[in-house]
């Protein structure tokens, strides 16, 4: 019994030592643990994530704005058992509002895997703007300081407008949207970021489905006529989104302007006095981005509304509605235009151009490309200059310095071969002084 009890216990002191002597295995990354978010306005927007096991040989974070379709994609080094990534908000501006909704992605040995999406509203966030809201009826508005009756009389107003836009266009607002009311210029213009226009004092971002207001820009007046402005903006936006174009930028600030007092009275003597000047834009020149000049933008924005303006007096106000019914099926824009009026686009903006006594504008014409100034190269060593080179064929008696000489094959080919004959003797005569070269 002794002997047997003594072998057992070899036998397990054998196979412990054998265990221990085996180091342990490291598994590697397994998965994802914890992640967070958190911002700071005009600073930035940092993510973070835990790494189960350890990092995987990839991981990337994966973001997606509200109103983008696109997804920012960016490669993140894991230190340890976790990683973050910071996004520069100071250099890469980001409108306030933004939902952002983020992922990661680890790729290890062949296997992808995707943590769960998180959620960050990036709101502006600013030392002293201490918003508060309320919600009237399709509209949320946001205040601070001292603007809360403004903010609460502009809320009820974006349910008017709201109604006017829809019932104009035959569609319903798709959701509420968010305003912001800023007390101060530095606020608002710090909000829309380094690319807005110094006589901004309103915008609306239909995609994020927020309206930013001044209450700096003009008197009470001023600001309901804006208001309503960016509302029809949004219904607009709903009533128009297709997956292929934007409608034309004319028809959308146009219609716009049009709904703040339903009439376009005031641009069309912008329009007449513009008319006898320096003359009008070509409509297709305003489809796409309007002028950044005062004066210009001016007369873009008074020739899109007295437009809309002849569209509703000779093709009623259904017309709109149709216009807009066609863009949702994809149509283009002179497609749309023609779904309303029946009249194809150039028809429409002749007879725009016809009500002001103008032709209609013209492309510009490209200056003539003058002569080169460059000196260049004579046939006697000089120089010769401007003109283009002479084209002259071989023997023509052309320009010496660009004649097209055919190339002599026969003599290239002699020349080429004899050097090659001299480096193959030399090779020889080296190749036998050598020590050890023959066998």
């Amino acid at each position: 019994m002794g002997r047997l009890i003594r072998l057992l216990m070899g036998v397990a002191v054998a196979a412990g030592a054998t265990v221990a002597w085996h180091p342990a295995v490291a598994l590697g990354f397994t998965g994802f643990g914890a992640t967070s978010a958190d911002a700071t306005y005009g600073v930035s927007m940092t993510f973070r994530v835990e790494l189960e096991g350890g990092p995987p040989d990839r991981l990337e974070l994966l973001l997606r704005m509200s109103g983008d379709d696109g997804l920012f994609v960016a490669p993140v080094q894991a230190s340890g058992d976790g990683a973050q990534y910071v996004w520069d908000a100071a250099d890469r501006h980001l409108t306030p509002n933004t939902r952002v909704t983020y992922a990661w992605r680890a790729t290890d040995g062949g296997q992808v895997q995707v943590s769960p999406e998180g959620s960050l509203l990036y709101d502006d966030d600013r030392p002293g703007l201490d918003w508060r809201s309320t919600r009237l009826g399709e509209a949320t508005v946001h205040w601070y300081g001292t603007a809360e009756t403004i903010a609460r009389g502009l809320g009820e107003l974006a349910a008017d407008g709201a109604a006017n836009a829809e019932a104009l266009l035959g569609h319903d607002m798709r959701g509420a949207v968010d305003i912001f009311v800023y007390d101060s210029q530095e606020d608002f213009f710090g909000a829309l970021g380094p690319g807005a226009r110094e006589w901004t004092g309103a915008a609306t971002y239909p995609a994020l489905r927020t309206i930013f207001m001044s209450l700096t820009s003009g008197d009470q007046a001023y600001r309901e006529r804006t208001l309503v402005h960016e509302v029809t903006h949004v219904v607009f936006n709903d009533a128009t989104d297709n997956p292929f174009h934007e409608p034309a930028k004319w028809l959308n600030e146009g219609l716009a302007s049009w709904a703040e007092s339903q009439s376009a009275d005031a641009e069309r003597s912008e329009v007449e006095f513009e008319a006898s000047n320096d003359g009008l834009f070509a409509f297709e020149a305003i489809a796409e981005q309007f002028p950044i000049g005062e004066r210009g933008a001016r007369l873009a924005y008074a020739q899109s509304a007295t437009m809309v303006d002849m569209i509703v007096a000779e093709h009623g106000r259904q017309a709109i509605a149709e216009i807009a019914a066609a863009y949702r099926d994809g149509a283009s824009d002179s497609e749309a235009l023609e779904a309303g009026t029946g009249q194809s686009a150039e028809e429409l903006y002749a007879g725009f151009y016809a009500e002001f006594g103008v032709e209609a504008p013209q492309p510009v014409p490209p200056a003539p490309i003058l002569p080169s100034d460059v000196r260049r190269p004579g046939a006697d060593g000089g120089t010769q200059d401007g003109g283009p080179p002479a084209t002259a064929a071989p023997g023509s008696g052309g320009d010496p310095a660009v004649r097209d000489e055919p190339v002599p094959w026969p003599a290239l080919v002699a020349v080429v071969g004899g050097v090659a004959a001299v480096l193959g003797v030399a090779w020889a005569v080296t190749r036998r002084r050598t020590p050890g070269s023959e066998a």
